[in-house]
């Protein structure tokens, strides 16, 4: 459709100018590869521009719906135009290249690439951080103003102007914040003494919540406590909203909505840390201090959904059911995790909490704020996000299963996927295949349900409704 054109076109183009990154790397250490990369980055950009060329003059009125369905053809359409490089190199088959493709792209980082050339680990690093950056501008511009699953609209317009995706205003509050977190952690990281490669992919992971790492990069995690301890406030700067990043910075963070999501979630964070250091500490026997950092960094890992460990194997010493459990909740609203979000089940329990005390004084007057509980199309929304949450779960375990080989392999599985937090899966347990090696159905249900969790889940059935039934 000609109102996607626009949007696929400049996506596409962006994608064909960071392939010339890894392209440069490869060419430097002397890589075969070099005319892979840069062959896709002609065949990106001639597409990319062919695309803008036929589109240019036509005026376009580009609608939150056509949005909608406009980023839904995106997350669909970069992953294949990457994917070939990726199978060329990796020596993986079409269909695994594919959904390493989509892992990159949506951050999930699950992967079947335990080892790989540079020039390859710096391609995942740019895909996973160009996703992060269209993760954060479709849900300012397109999924929050839309109203998808309970999302707060923060848009100037509120609802009350014509139904327009303005993506330059996303764009302009989005991008220096994006950018500027990546650059601060990589001067951290290199401060420290890291090499600017390990520096680069894990500035590139951590803003955009992905966990597509070097070996170099993991045993930089493992073997040095400082990384760990400089990372986990860019963790919890990814799990936050982006909206409340600017009113800390405008000095206006007291009238900001988002402060008392940001507040609970930091609060969330440190009793979850605790929690969890003293599981490690029981179980590993490491020194508390030790047990104590490796808890709040799993902790952050965790809510920001990337999945980071701090080290091999953290995970099969958790218990499954919390570990589940607290990537499918996510962080904040209009951030860069996955899951259900924070601001929903604030909603669903203050909503409790009115129906309760109107049992007990059925007279009550009660203020309601929006997106605390009241707002009745609002606390549709969270509801049906619950739901469609949890049915999408519960059918990646299905579609999963028969690959797998337990029930506890599926479950996990399918919480990796769904929330974007691939690493819990990948380190989860000992001889559980790669997702790429599962039957060619499993495959493709995994990377639609990675594709589902940057639509926040009930954007992938509404831009199928959509597909097929318009107004």
């Amino acid at each position: 459709m000609i109102y996607s054109a626009r949007p696929l076109s400049s996506a596409l183009i962006v994608v064909g100018i960071l392939a010339l990154a890894p392209a440069l790397v490869a060419l430097r250490d002397g890589e075969e590869h070099v005319s892979i990369y840069v062959i896709t980055s002609l065949m990106c950009i001639f597409l990319g521009g062919a695309m803008r060329f036929t589109t240019e003059g036509n005026s376009l009125r580009f609608r939150r719906m056509d949005g909608l369905f406009s980023l839904f053809l995106l997350w669909m359409a970069l992953p294949v135009a990457a994917m070939p490089s990726i199978a060329a190199i990796s020596g993986l088959s079409p269909l695994a290249a594919w959904l390493e493709s989509v892992s990159a792209l949506t951050a999930t980082g699950t992967s079947a690439v335990s080892l790989g050339p540079r020039s390859l680990y710096i391609w995942f690093a740019l895909l996973q951080w160009g996703g992060g950056l269209l993760t954060l501008t479709s849900v300012v511009a397109i999924l929050a103003p839309t109203g998808l699953g309970g999302l707060p609209d923060r848009s100037p317009r509120g609802g009350m102007m014509p139904d327009v995706v303005d993506l330059r205003s996303a764009m302009r509050q989005i991008v220096p914040l994006y950018v500027g977190g990546t650059i601060a952690c990589f001067l951290a990281l290199l401060i420290n003494g890291q090499t600017i490669y390990v520096c680069f992919t894990l500035a590139s992971a951590v803003a955009s919540t992905g966990a597509h790492l070097p070996p170099e990069a993991q045993i930089a995690l493992e073997g040095d406590q400082a990384p760990k301890w400089i990372l986990i406030p860019f963790l919890l700067w990814a799990a936050t909203s982006v909206l409340w990043h600017r009113t800390l910075f405008s000095r206006r963070v007291n009238n900001s909505p988002e402060q008392k999501e940001s507040l609970i979630l930091l609060i969330y964070w440190v009793i979850l840390g605790i929690g969890l250091g003293s599981v490690m500490f029981r179980t590993t026997s490491p020194e508390a201090l030790e047990a104590l950092r490796d808890g709040l960094f799993t902790s952050a890992s965790l809510i920001a959904t990337s999945g980071i460990g701090p080290d091999d194997g953290t995970y099969q010493n958790l218990p499954l059911v919390l570990v589940i459990c607290v990537v499918l909740l996510g962080g904040g609203a209009l951030s860069l995790t996955g899951g259900l979000k924070i601001m929903r089940l604030r909603s669903m329990l203050l909503r409790a909490r009115g129906d309760l005390l109107r049992l007990v004084y059925p007279n009550l007057a009660q203020p309601v704020a929006f997106g605390e509980g009241g707002m009745a199309s609002t606390m549709r929304g969270v509801w049906v996000a619950l739901a469609t949450l949890f049915a999408i779960f519960g059918f990646c375990v299905i579609a999963l299963a028969p690959g797998l080989p337990s029930l506890d392999a599926a479950l996990m599985a399918s919480a990796a996927v769904v929330s974007n937090t691939g690493p819990i899966y990948d380190a989860g347990g000992t001889g559980w295949p790669a997702l790429s090696s599962l039957p060619a159905g499993s495959v493709i249900v995994a990377g639609l349900a990675m594709v589902a969790g940057r639509l926040e889940i009930i954007g992938l059935l509404v831009t199928i409704h959509y597909a097929f039934w318009r107004p």
